[in-house]
């Protein structure tokens, strides 16, 4: 399983999704958690699930 900590390692791009759909993505993982905050405060949608995940792009083997 990588590890969060090891995801940096990896190229690809982080992608944006709110209750299941992608909203938008950059390779900028910072942009994504701005936007989150930005376009779905927590007080506005408390219900919502919002999530930030990494698609990994290239070659590479797990141990």
């Amino acid at each position: 399983m990588i590890k969060e900590k090891n995801l940096d390692e990896f190229s690809g791009e982080w992608i944006l999704l709110f209750n299941d759909s992608i909203i938008d993505h950059s390779y900028n993982v910072e942009d994504m958690l701005k936007l989150a905050e930005e376009k779905y405060p927590e007080e506005k949608f408390p219900d919502a699930t919002i999530k930030i995940s990494k698609v990994l792009s290239g070659d590479f083997q797990l141990h």
